[in-house]
């Protein structure tokens, strides 16, 4: 995997969640907690465990299952990381 892509895609993903309004409670905390896993791949020296990445790529579905209609554009930023983390085997 190219760490540098993968960095690059999850920070774009992470400014998208930044600006995404109109949710309710339980959308915000959700978005939250995968703005912190997405932070804590960021923030790592060097790759974070094959774990994390699994962990966040199933949040990605998670995420891009609930807010496909109502924030196309959060979750097509969603589905490029999620894609960058497939084609990785992860």
């Amino acid at each position: 995997m190219d760490d540098s892509e993968l960095r690059v895609t999850l920070e774009k993903l992470h400014r998208e969640l930044e600006q995404t309004d109109n949710l309710d409670d339980d959308s915000r905390q959700r978005l939250q907690h995968l703005m912190g896993d997405i932070r804590t791949a960021l923030d790592r020296e060097g790759p974070p465990p094959a774990e994390h990445y699994q962990s966040l790529g199933d949040q990605l579905n998670e995420a891009i299952q609930r807010y496909e209609i109502s924030h196309p554009s959060l979750t097509a930023a969603m589905r490029h990381a999620l894609d960058i983390l497939s084609g990785a085997g992860i």
